[in-house]
């Protein structure tokens, strides 16, 4: 048995040296990476844990340790533009490795981001089909750079898939079930577009541009919520929830706090499934629900 221990402490530091240190943005793309590489990968993530990726700055200690890694996985969250050249010019060996390739995205919601209507929206994890794209690419790259355990990151993948192929399965049941009385629902910030897409529903965005929406633009959503007969807003943790709450008083109906963010993919898909099912069949409770995924 002391050998057997023995033995084991010795192999364990070549064990971790045989893995791929590889870096991803957000906390969701960790859990594909992780799925799908095993105990092949080590990964570091740059966006904290109640972060917002559009204006994240990395701290020197992650740059520093950012130094080892030999892939990064590009999710085209808005902090990675100024970034990512960075990070490149600093680690001639490390390759970045765009997840996004294969995917239509689709523009954030007018008024949004650059104020032009085009920027591309960034959200496509929240998206069951577009998942399985990104997890192709993930997969690919780490078959590329470490050839030897190829048979594993195709393993890897194809349970990844049928996960997501459960989650999407779970939600879509969830909804068909559900007597939805109201296909559009509010947000604060547009960051449910792919999933409204996914399962036929319309996101209507609070923010505009880059600044706290004011009393003119809450009053015109409040009109519009009326008039469409909108009852939930979703609210993420990263944000400020007094114009939510605003609205919502307005319109008689629920805030919803949903991190789109979470680690836990797929608890999080489906905390997301479940707040709308309950907020869009249902127009006589005013109380808040707050979900959450951690």
């Amino acid at each position: 048995m002391r050998r057997l221990l023995l033995l084991l402490l010795l192999l364990s530091p070549a064990l971790h040296a045989a893995q791929i240190d590889v870096a991803v943005s957000i906390l969701p793309q960790k859990y594909f990476v992780e799925s799908i590489g095993g105990g092949h990968v080590a990964v570091q993530v740059m966006v904290r844990p109640g972060a917002e990726p559009a204006d994240y700055a990395p701290t020197p200690q992650q740059v520093t340790k950012l130094a080892s890694a030999r892939l990064y996985f590009a999710i085209g969250v808005p902090f990675e533009t100024p970034w990512l050249p960075r990070f490149e010019s600093a680690s001639p060996d490390l390759r970045v490795v765009n997840t996004t390739r294969g995917i239509q995205r689709r523009p954030l919601a007018r008024g949004q981001g650059d104020g032009t209507g085009h920027q591309p929206d960034p959200h496509i994890w929240l998206s069951p089909p577009l998942v399985r794209i990104q997890a192709m690419n993930i997969r690919d790259a780490l078959i590329a750079a470490d050839p030897a355990h190829a048979a594993d990151y195709r393993r890897g993948y194809a349970q990844l898939a049928e996960t997501v192929n459960r989650v999407d399965d779970a939600i879509l049941h969830t909804l068909s079930t559900t007597t939805v009385t109201q296909h559009r629902f509010l947000v604060f910030h547009p960051a449910f577009g792919y999933f409204a897409a996914a399962y036929g529903l319309t996101q209507v965005p609070i923010e505009r541009g880059d600044t706290q929406p004011g009393p003119a633009r809450i009053t015109q959503v409040i009109e519009q919520a009326k008039r469409q007969g909108i009852r939930m807003v979703f609210v993420e943790p990263e944000f400020s929830q007094q114009a939510a709450d605003a609205v919502a008083a307005a319109i008689g109906g629920q805030v919803v706090t949903i991190d789109p963010l979470a680690e836990d993919w797929p608890a999080g898909m489906q905390a997301i499934g479940n707040g709308l099912a309950r907020a869009l069949g249902s127009r006589d409770t005013l109380q808040k629900i707050t979900y959450s995924m951690k």
